[in-house]
């Protein structure tokens, strides 16, 4: 979970950038679509990532890891 948050911001910055080249075509629906996505990742990289994702994860606990534990309440070992 640690190593994930640099692969989703990397894809966000070059997704950024796509729709970012989208702002110099004078387009007004493609215009709007990518400040609609810039404005949307922004909020998500400065936000959501770095801010509310950890406290969650926090006030959840052991119940964060719901959906993936198994019928006895353990988690899965993965072997090395």
């Amino acid at each position: 979970m640690g190593q994930i948050g640099t692969v989703i911001l990397s894809a966000a910055v070059i997704l950024a950038g796509t729709f970012g080249a989208m702002m110099p075509s004078g387009v007004l629906s493609l215009m709007q679509i990518g400040t609609l996505v810039l404005t949307g990742l922004l909020m998500y990289a400065v936000i959501m990532l770095p801010l509310f994702v950890p406290v969650m994860a926090n006030l959840f606990g052991n119940h964060n890891w719901w959906p993936f534990k198994n019928r006895g309440g353990r988690q899965k070992q993965e072997k090395v």
